[in-house]
């Protein structure tokens, strides 16, 4: 380096002239050496005199000569000192644009890319780039555990490393700043371990004062960083910290959005549900209606008992299978509609429980009627007379009305419905679309049919399942008409 520009400095045409005006100019011989005393330019003769010509801050060669030459050295000084400046300066305008040219580089990757993974894989590849000597690895801060991010290196490598410098990546941490050691064992922080580390340069991770973790560039053998060297590593680190930050949120964002997305889809698919039974609904209200009004017709015109019984069985039946159809178009399963075998156990034994409570309630009721009321004189408990063939039909009947009004009507209001006591509502909105259901036989029947419709909705709630209400309401239909409490309900013999 030493001789390079003065080398230089002479081949240039105008160098030569110079020195050619002044030996002219001194009357004497002018002779140019570098450094290690080679000529340059002119003869080695008599030297009086010998001047030192410097290039920054190195000796370049000197100038002698016959006379005093130490104008020639001053301006020789002169032109070496401008082409170091201009050399200087270009070095710093380059090393200037390479900066802004990471910046640009940096922040156009970083904008096209938040994957954490493949964001920390290129900056420890243009940490590399910059800071060629050393392994580089991005540790994260993650509930006072430091994590290795990515590596340079093999993981248990960089683990081990890690080990060493914890000490100086808590006091990094600690005050948030970069620090730069190139004889880190002789550091009162040095971990002795499996590894060793000669230097190291350590950068927090920080961004809006929160320390995410740090970026570490580190070497086995001594290693002379520099100040620029670590004003690099702190720029990779600042634009690590806000890449993994802006990751993060990034991977919040999209945890957010599929929560969203499941949302949406979940509440689509309860609005269809709801739409659905909704549908039902409307279907099993305009049936009723119309059961109740054809049921009406009949007794106008004076039908019999036995005829408006098969009719209103007929109709029922009718009913039953285009609730049956309406279920199966809906597409919901069986057990929306309280179709399954699922607590069937505990509904059977809950039901038969009730069934008995109820059954004895009966015949006590009975009994008081019998002995006190003038009326019921002449009557027994048990009223076997009005047993019929129609009793043992309603084996099939009851199962068929609690299809009908609480697998599906009960159970559309209560998933149609919203609030906490949509299900109360429900019961007792089916319990009363059952009152009129039935009221065609009697006012009475009408209002003991409301009040068995709560008890087996109430019934229905706890277990989801058709099986026990429907015992419960075939034991208590016929125990009603056993102790022909259905004939003073009814003013007739027949069950319903």
């Amino acid at each position: 380096m030493s001789k390079e520009p003065l080398v230089k400095l002479i081949s240039k045409k105008d160098f030569k002239a110079f020195i050619t005006d002044m030996e002219t100019l001194m009357q004497s011989p002018i002779c140019i050496k570098d450094a290690a005393g080679n000529v340059l330019i002119g003869s080695v003769g008599k030297t009086a005199y010998e001047y030192p010509v410097k290039y920054g801050e190195i000796r370049a060669g000197q100038v002698c000569g016959e006379k005093d030459v130490s104008t020639v050295a001053d301006l020789i000084n002169l032109r070496l000192d401008m082409e170091h400046e201009k050399k200087s300066l270009g070095r710093e305008l380059l090393e200037k644009y390479r900066e802004i040219t990471f910046y640009f580089n940096i922040t156009e990757q970083l904008a096209g890319n938040l994957e954490l993974k493949d964001t920390s894989r290129y900056l420890i590849a243009e940490a590399k780039r910059l800071i060629k000597t050393g392994d580089v690895t991005i540790v994260l801060l993650e509930n006072n555990e430091k994590e290795i991010l990515a590596s340079s290196e093999s993981e248990d490598y960089a683990r081990d490393k890690l080990m060493a410098c914890r000490s100086v990546i808590d006091s990094v941490v600690a005050n948030v700043k970069s620090e730069v050691i190139n004889t880190l064992p002789a550091d009162h922080r040095y971990i002795d371990g499996n590894v060793k580390v000669s230097s190291l340069i350590c950068a927090p991770l920080a961004i809006k004062s929160k320390v995410l973790g740090v970026m570490l560039v580190s070497s086995e053998q001594p290693v002379d960083f520099t100040a620029g060297d670590l004003k690099l590593l702190s720029t990779v680190a600042y634009q690590t910290a806000a890449a993994i930050e802006n990751a993060k949120l990034f991977a919040r964002l999209k945890e957010t959005i599929a929560d969203l997305k499941q949302k949406k889809e979940e509440l689509t698919a309860s609005i269809k549900i709801r739409m659905e039974f909704g549908q039902i609904f409307i279907s099993v209200v305009l049936m009723v209606c119309l059961y109740t009004f054809l049921i009406v017709m009949l007794n106008k015109i004076n039908a019999g008992d036995g005829i408006i019984y098969i009719i209103s069985r007929l109709i029922e039946v009718t009913f039953v299978l285009a609730n049956v159809w309406l279920v199966f178009r809906s597409g919901l399963p069986l057990s929306s509609f309280g179709l399954t075998l699922e607590n069937g156990k505990k509904s059977i034994l809950e039901s038969l429980a009730v069934s008995f409570l109820l059954m004895f309630a009966l015949v006590v009721l009975k009994y008081y009627l019998v002995k006190t009321v003038p009326a019921f004189h002449n009557e027994t408990v048990f009223a076997w007379q009005y047993l019929g063939w129609d009793y043992a039909t309603y084996i099939l009947v009851a199962p068929l009305q609690e299809f009908l009004c609480r697998g599906v009507l009960q159970g559309s209001i209560h998933r149609f419905l919203v609030g906490r006591f949509n299900w109360l509502w429900a019961v007792i909105l089916t319990s009363s679309l059952f009152g009129v259901f039935h009221i065609h036989e009697s006012l009475e029947l009408g209002i003991t049919a409301i009040i068995g419709g709560i008890l087996w909705g109430g019934l229905y709630i706890r277990h989801k399942n058709l099986i026990g209400v429907s015992i419960n309401h075939f034991l208590i239909g016929n125990w009603l008409g056993v102790l022909g409490l259905w004939n003073l309900i009814t003013h007739s013999g027949t069950g319903g």
